[in-house]
């Protein structure tokens, strides 16, 4: 037979004769193991461990007595119920013969032993050994058992834990079962010599056997001391030392050596845990924990105007911290209160060491410049999904969530993927609020510091400052918002009223209510007149310097018993207050979670802001040269792409804006991906090439720009926390573009991202003076609010989590949301509540030179109105450079330079210029506008060149600057004139002078034509072009 054929056919397969007995077994046996591999085995495996516990107890104590008759009793019932599990593990067995020679089926063999021969004893006394050592094995039983229970609660219980586990029990078993056999052999032998003594044992000094006695003796050998006062009388005693011995000496080794290389492999963070206090509560930190963002985070949580508790947060990290995180940890003023844990926030186990289910909140932090951003959204909401989940199983209680996302869609499925009605996280979009501000900065200069000086504690500045600008500005870096109750006995008053009240009685500002409707809580900005009353819980937002002050305002024109009766309110423990009613949530229906809000966004944006019908495609918005299109200026360029740019475009497109400044993009790619987010915003174009040549910035018509905006590069995604030192170097991109932007345009004014603070020392001018201590919040393009730092994330985190609405009130300032829940919609409509923007204002006229207290007063009560700081333009005191003044003192005085933060449902036409009129012709302005540009720089060509062939001749060309008028919304820029006092110019140069004023007047026709067709607001244009006038009079003056 060929061999290689023989490999090929299949074996004959010998079958029982009857296939459907055959069949009928096997699924038998299946059906068996099946059962002992679920509940069935376990519990079945737990009861027979409790059996052994209590049959072995019984045992020890019976050794005790004399005689125990019931004894043989209970070894029946207790060796019947091991014979049992015995038969079915067999049965269910693959392999059975396997089974029956593996170390615990012989184990359990043994303790079956008696079983067997409990009839037999009185015929063989040495069998009663053999069945007392039998029942001393049935520990092994129950550390089987132990060991199950602990890998069922704790599948992750590796590492140096478990081997302490495993070295105790071991022990503990040695010393157990080892003196069980002593004392089955030494017992009798005892009782013979004492029988055999004709002095009771007194001759040979030997008393009864105990089996606490044969317990001191195997922890005395195993322990090298041997003191020789109990020895073994038999020689199976002394053979079982023997063993006891050279066991020890190959186990207890091996597993000690096992122990010292896991705690080589561990540091002493991964072994260390935290033990809750109830009377200092504890947070718990974790995600992507930098020493940068900790060092934030850590500034606001323990500062002082938080209040005096003490209270710990706890860092969980799964790497041990670095030689920068160890130095941090020891701060002073930090090492009482930090704890660092090496652990994973993916691990029960190490939740459980930082003692989540008694935490106060738990802050999830994110790398905010990592270049896969969806991943790091997708981890970090896995975090916080599966710490939601433990807490709620061990508690039933929920924990308050502060996660940063970087991706504003994130927050959906994070709100989707939570499966609950109501969300009582605070959720940080770290692009969608970057991308917000860096916008709003660009009409609204300053509101980077504002914002920033509202959300960090600042505290007094205990160092003497040399000029008034800097002492001004850190004046106002010491006010915060605070959130407190609304004394009862502002009931029936305007939100006018009482803000002006607020700001006369504590120098405080009022800019805020929260209506608490039960399970529905609406925050709005300056509800201007909207009366308060008593139907509902009311909370104010109050921007003052310290939380005493808010405290004043709960308490106002109360007397003395009303005090009192408010503080007691406030001390009595609300137990419910943390728990989520789940009968109370299922009745509130939670549109967010459904997904119809998506509609209602959609609508608010096509409501709110400025869209075209038809999407505009990316090579009509190319242009290589921006020069060949006059109508682009005073424009806003955008060096880079980012991911997230819509949401930087989208409240630049207003449409409460009087002006839509064009955007222009400079990148050295295509946004080919991004774009089709993008193009249905009007006036925005896209120039490819790099923010680092000059060529390239210049053919962006950077020269006469009106912003620049820089963003921060994106970092490796590569990256371990260990290289933190490289953030220092993140910025150097930027820094660079800064520089050469600066030197084309040093009027222009830069909005910047930077990584790292200490960054901010490259950007200022030569002739700044450095202190001793560098502080980059004291330098002025800090005090400007031309830099945007990311740590700024951090710093609003912690507030989220001392005020749970600070992201609500933020997000309102920057872009005026409106309320998309049908609810709390229907709510704000009934109390015909209306929502409030924030805006940049002159100082009215009339109040130049007056204090900014009577400022106050004039806007909130006559105008409602509420004024938040002042933005003080250069030469306002002795500033170089603008600075913001959040909330001056009421004597501060006003000057020509000084602009006003506002928040107003609608500003009056007369602070804000001319008003913005949709239906005036754009077209036939630009149009006329570009011809007469066209003319003139032709005619100033030609001077140029007739002037500069003549030797020896003088000449000044004196060139005005344009003088923007706003006519509904939109610029005519005021012609050239050229003047000529006092100038040598022969006949030639003075024919081309003729020629211009030729043409000065043909453009002087052009305007009056289009002035003709605004006889109708002829006046209202005049009066407006006046205010104009005397204002930038004044600006000169002063």
């Amino acid at each position: 037979m060929n061999p290689k054929l023989s490999m090929v056919l299949p074996l004959p397969q010998l079958k029982p004769e009857n296939n459907d007995e055959y069949e009928n077994r096997i699924t038998f046996r299946l059906y068996i193991e099946k059962l002992l591999n679920q509940k069935v085995g376990r519990y079945l495996e737990i009861i027979s461990g409790i059996a052994s516990l209590a049959s072995v107890g019984i045992y020890i104590v019976s050794t005790y007595f004399d005689s125990v008759e019931w004894l043989a009793t209970l070894d029946i019932v207790v060796c019947s119920l091991y014979l049992t599990e015995y038969l079915l593990k067999l049965f269910a067995a693959q392999h059975r013969l396997q089974y029956i020679f593996s170390d615990f089926a012989i184990i359990e063999l043994l303790t079956v032993f008696p079983l067997f021969t409990i009839q037999s004893v009185g015929s063989w006394n040495y069998l009663q050994r053999l069945i007392n050592i039998s029942r001393i094995l049935r520990v092994f039983r129950i550390v089987r058992m132990i060991n199950k229970i602990q890998s069922l609660s704790d599948t992750e219980n590796g590492g140096v834990m478990r081997q302490i586990y495993v070295i105790f029990s071991t022990v503990t078993t040695i010393i157990t079962v080892t003196a069980g056999v002593l004392y089955a052999f030494e017992s009798p032998k005892r009782q013979e010599l004492i029988a055999n003594d004709p002095n009771k044992g007194c001759s040979n000094q030997v008393d009864r056997c105990n089996f606490h006695e044969m317990i001191y003796f195997t922890i005395v050998t195993l322990s090298t001391v041997g003191y020789g006062d109990v020895i073994p009388q038999s020689e199976e005693g002394r053979v079982c030392v023997i063993v006891l011995i050279i066991i020890v000496l190959v186990v207890i080794p091996k597993q000690m050596n096992e122990l010292i290389r896991l705690m080589g492999l561990q540091s002493v963070y991964a072994r260390s845990f935290y033990k809750p206090n109830h009377e200092i509560p504890h947070i718990i930190i974790c995600g992507y924990v930098s020493v940068a963002s900790l060092k934030n985070f850590c500034n606001e949580l323990f500062h002082q105007d938080h209040g005096g508790q003490d209270k710990n947060a706890i860092i969980l990290k799964p790497s041990i911290p670095n030689t920068e995180m160890e130095d941090f940890l020891h701060n002073e003023r930090y090492e009482m209160f930090l704890i660092y844990l090496q652990g994973n926030p993916m691990i029960e186990r190490d939740l459980r060491r930082a003692a989540v289910t008694q935490a106060k909140a738990c802050v999830i932090l994110t790398n905010k410049q990592i270049v896969d951003s969806h991943s790091a959204d997708h981890k970090n909401i896995l975090i916080g999904l599966l710490i939601k989940k433990f807490v709620n199983h061990l508690t039933g209680c929920n924990i308050r969530l502060c996660m940063q996302l970087i991706k504003p869609e994130s927050k959906m499925h994070y709100k989707q993927s939570l499966g609950v009605k109501q969300i009582t996280d605070q959720i940080i979009v770290v692009e969608e609020f970057k991308m917000n501000l860096l916008a709003k900065s660009c009409f609204c200069p300053g509101i980077i510091t504002l914002l920033g000086n509202l959300v960090t504690s600042a505290g007094e500045q205990k160092e003497s400052l040399d000029s008034e600008w800097l002492t001004q500005y850190t004046d106002g870096m010491g006010h915060e918002i605070y959130r407190t109750d609304l004394s009862s006995k502002f009931q029936g008053k305007t939100f006018s009223e009482v803000a002006a009240i607020v700001y006369n009685e504590f120098s405080g500002i009022l800019f805020g209510l929260e209506l608490d409707f039960g399970k529905q809580a609406i925050i709005t900005l300056n509800p201007g007149v909207f009366v308060i009353q008593n139907q509902y819980k009311v909370h104010a937002y109050i921007i003052c310097q310290d939380k005493k002050v808010a405290d004043l305002v709960a308490t106002y024109d109360m007397t003395t018993e009303e005090i009192a009766n408010y503080h007691f309110s406030l001390s009595q423990p609300n137990s419910d207050k943390d728990k989520l009613n789940e009968e109370e949530e299922n009745q509130v229906e939670d549109l967010l979670l459904s997904g119809k809000d998506q509609l209602d966004d959609q609508y608010i944006i096509e409501q709110d802001y400025l869209l075209l019908n038809e999407p505009v495609s990316l090579m009509d918005a190319t242009s290589i040269f921006l020069l060949e299109q006059p109508e682009i200026n005073n424009h806003i360029v955008v060096c880079g792409i980012h991911p997230s740019i819509y949401y930087f475009l989208l409240p630049l497109r207003a449409k409460y804006l009087k002006e839509i400044q064009y955007v222009v993009i400079l990148a050295p790619e295509k946004p080919t991906d991004i774009w089709e987010y993008i193009n249905k915003f009007p006036k925005v174009k896209f120039v490819q090439g790099s923010p680092l040549i000059s060529e390239d910035l210049q053919r962006a018509s950077i020269h006469c720009a009106d912003k620049a905006v820089i963003f921060a590069q994106s970092s490796d995604a590569n990256k371990t926390e260990s290289e933190d030192f490289l953030d220092q170097m993140h910025d150097a991109e930027s820094i660079f573009i800064y520089k050469a932007i600066k030197k084309i345009n040093p009027s222009i004014q830069i909005m910047i991202e930077l990584v790292s603070s200490s960054n901010i020392q490259f950007l200022l001018d030569k002739d700044y003076k450095y202190q001793n201590d560098f502080k980059y919040e004291l330098t002025p393009l800090q005090a400007s609010g031309e830099v945007y730092i990311s740590a700024m994330i951090d710093t609003l985190t912690c507030q989220a989590y001392y005020n749970p609405h600070i992201v609500t009130i933020l997000q309102q300032i920057l872009t005026g949301m409106r309320q998309s829940n049908p609810i709390t919609k229907e709510i704000v409509k009934n109390l015909e509540i209306k929502d409030s923007n924030l805006y940049q204002v002159p100082v009215p006229e009339d109040y130049l030179n007056k204090t900014f207290g009577e400022l106050f007063n004039y806007l909130s009560i006559e105008r409602h109105l509420i004024p938040l700081g002042l933005y003080r333009l250069a030469k306002a005191v002795d500033n170089k450079h603008p600075y913001v003044y959040t909330n001056p003192p009421a004597e501060t005085t006003l000057t020509p330079r000084d602009k006003v933060f506002v928040l107003a449902h609608q500003l009056p036409a007369d602070l804000s210029g001319i008003p913005f009129d949709a239906n005036f012709d754009q077209k036939q302005v630009n149009n006329k506008e570009v011809e007469n540009n066209k003319a003139l720089n032709f005619l100033l060509e030609k001077l140029k060149q007739q002037t500069s062939s003549q030797n020896g001749a003088n000449r000044v060309v004196k060139q005005k600057n344009d003088k923007t008028v706003i006519f509904q919304g939109q610029q005519i820029k005021q012609t050239k004139n050229i003047e000529a006092e006092n100038m040598n110019l022969n006949a030639a140069a003075m024919q081309v002078l003729d020629q211009v004023n030729e043409q000065i007047s043909i453009v002087k026709d052009q305007i009056n034509d289009i002035k003709s067709s605004l006889a109708q607001k002829e006046d209202e244009i005049v009066e407006k072009c006046r205010r104009a006038i005397r204002y930038e009079l004044g600006t000169v003056i002063y």
